[in-house]
Formats: C-alpha cells, sequence, structure tokens
C-alpha cells in the first residue's frame, strides 16, 4: 500500500485493523487479522493489545479473539454530532432539497430505532420539518426500512418486538417481506405510515458495504406522487453521493 505524505505508519495501521471488524467478521483473531490486513503478527497483537487497554477492542479470555469496544460507543455518538459531519451532510440535503422541493433528511439507526442527524426543510409554502436528535420506531416509515432492510444484524421480529409485545407472525412475515422489496428496488417508499400526512422515498447510504443510515425526501403525498420517479432517482443519486463524501 503507497504510504501518504504526512502519514504515521502505526495510527494507519491501527486503523486499518479497527476497519477489519465488520458486520460480517465482529470478532476476529490475531493471525486471521495479521494475515488478511499483511502485517506482522506480533505488530497486530501489540496494536490490539493497547487498543483493548483503552477500550477500543476487547478480548473473549476463552477464545482469544477480539471485538470492538465500549470506547467506540460515545465516540461514535460524538461523530454523529460534530458540527463537520453535520455540515457535510446538510450540503447534500440543500441539493436534494432544491431538487425535490421537498423537505430531506439523513437518519441513522439507533437500537431498533433511528434518529435524525441532519435535516433540510424544503423550499415550497407546505413542507415537513423534523427535528435533529428525534428518535423514530424502526418498524414504520421507508427512513426506517431504507436502513434496517440492510442491517444484517437487526431481524424485522427484534423492531416489532421493540414495541413491547411478542409479534404476531404475520406482522414479522409481512415486515421481511418488505425488507426484502427494499433490498430488490434498492429503496424504500411509504406513505402515511408515521404520519398519515407524510409521504416519503428513502435510500440506504453504504460504506464499504455496510449501512451508516438513510437519505429520505418527506413531504405532502398529494405534491410527491407527481414526481415519485424523479424523486426516487434523486434521493438515490444524494445516498450514492453522501456514501461518497464519508469514505473520501
Amino acid at each position: 500500500m503507497a504510504r501518504t505524505p504526512g502519514e504515521l505508519l502505526t495510527v494507519s495501521r491501527a486503523l486499518r485493523v479497527l476497519g477489519a471488524f465488520t458486520e460480517a467478521h465482529p470478532s476476529r483473531g490475531v493471525t486471521e487479522l495479521a494475515t488478511e490486513l499483511g502485517l506482522d503478527k506480533s505488530q497486530v497483537h501489540r496494536m490490539l493489545a493497547t487498543l483493548t487497554q483503552h477500550g477500543y477492542t476487547v478480548m473473549d479470555p476463552e477464545t482469544r479473539r477480539y471485538a470492538l469496544g465500549p470506547a467506540l460507543i460515545p465516540l461514535g455518538h460524538r461523530a454523529e454530532r460534530s458540527p463537520g459531519l453535520r455540515h457535510r451532510l446538510e450540503r447534500h440535503l440543500e441539493d436534494l432539497a432544491a431538487r425535490t422541493g421537498e423537505s430531506s433528511v439523513v437518519c441513522v439507526p439507533d437500537g431498533y430505532r433511528y434518529r435524525t442527524v441532519a435535516a433540510c426543510e424544503g423550499p415550497g409554502l407546505v413542507r415537513y420539518a423534523t427535528t435533529v436528535g428525534r428518535s423514530y420506531p424502526g418498524h414504520l416509515g421507508a427512513t426506517g426500512h431504507a436502513i434496517f432492510a440492510f442491517d444484517p444484524t437487526v431481524s424485522p421480529a427484534d423492531l416489532l418486538r421493540a414495541k413491547g409485545h411478542e409479534p404476531r407472525a404475520e406482522a414479522v412475515a409481512a415486515l421481511r417481506e418488505r425488507h426484502e422489496r427494499v433490498r430488490e428496488d434498492g429503496y424504500a417508499l411509504s406513505e402515511g405510515e408515521y404520519d398519515e400526512r407524510v409521504m416519503a422515498i428513502s435510500a440506504p447510504v453504504l460504506l464499504d458495504g455496510s449501512v451508516f443510515g438513510s437519505v429520505s425526501t418527506l413531504g405532502p403525498p398529494e405534491f410527491m406522487r407527481r414526481s415519485a420517479d424523479a424523486i426516487v432517482s434523486a434521493v438515490l443519486a444524494a445516498a450514492a453521493e453522501i456514501g461518497t463524501g464519508l469514505r473520501a
């Protein structure tokens, strides 16, 4: 791998180690990480020991395998609230709102719910406003479907159980079928699921194959139906642009 001017190799390697923990591979061993990343086994062991000391990874004493640690949780929450991240997202949302004439939001998973981290009101006289930081039930609305259809760690039953009771089998099957359709289409559409006055078109924002969140256009159904195809195209483009921007 080519070295970037000013790059500190030790830090770069440690970040590569952290990045190797994915939804598909939530726990890793020293040898497999060293082989996969092309690093010396003793280097990987020392990096993981240091990361574990500071809470960024944890080790299972029985299997000697590592997983991401609790110190990353508050760090991730602070990153979500970072003015820099919000500014980067808002630029895309402003462009999406201008293209569609409706409000736009970016939401991220929050347990079995999803939470708004950036929003832009539409330019029209009739607009839908949402509060940054507000959370919503994950089983309702295109915004949640676009997130959880692409999150293999959360099942439809998990989302429905979060309502406080055991879900009916037919409700689980219906939500599973809905998620399958979203994965096939690449986007989600809902009308009146959370608020009868609101239609939403949403697409997942993916980072290296894992879902970061979703971007959505929200507005009155009577207006959005007229240009639904154009809005779908705009939302899909915005999701791709945001994903690319977050990786840059």
